[in-house]
């Protein structure tokens, strides 16, 4: 019965990640998923030589499950490091810029957003600087993403140790 309880998708995006579910269950083609990775996930996911450093390094993947590893691609909110929290930081000059914290002294800060571009900043030039309890990758994978290609996506990441 814990089992059970404990294993039951909860949170706002419980549908999503249901409708994928199959995909776990599907014999996916990791060189197609490769594909997927490099254009879904690389501007922000380091794996081996490919990628950029603003999200977690995907090296760790292998020790999660298919369930995991799933839920963690289209619930990215659900469980956040505080490492990759997303940070807004209003500027002075009225533009708005939102990344990760990379470096923060007495005098500056600096944020990391996709494609590893970073900006730095004098904290006099920061009106407020704000964190959103939320994960830097953006929900809504899946209108990039068919269940077919998730299935492809899993396969090459799951499988990354034969590769």
């Amino acid at each position: 019965l814990a089992s059970k309880l404990f294993a039951e998708t909860v949170g706002p995006r419980a549908a999503v990640v249901s409708a994928y579910k199959p995909a776990i269950e599907k014999p996916g083609e990791s060189l197609k998923g490769r594909l997927v990775y490099e254009r879904e996930c690389a501007s922000c996911h380091k794996l081996g030589d490919r990628g950029f450093e603003v999200g977690p390094n995907l090296a760790g993947v292998l020790r999660r499950t298919p369930d995991e590893l799933l839920i963690h691609i289209l619930d990215p909110n659900r469980e956040v490091s505080p490492d990759f929290v997303e940070y807004v930081a209003a500027l002075k000059d009225g533009r708005t810029v939102s990344g990760i914290v990379t470096a923060e002294t007495a005098s500056g800060v600096t944020l990391r957003k996709a494609g590893g571009i970073e900006e730095t900043f004098l904290k006099s030039q920061v009106e407020e600087l704000k964190g959103t309890g939320k994960s830097l990758m953006p929900e809504g994978l899946e209108k990039n993403v068919k269940p077919e290609e998730m299935a492809d996506l899993l396969a090459y990441l799951l499988n990354l140790q034969r590769q």
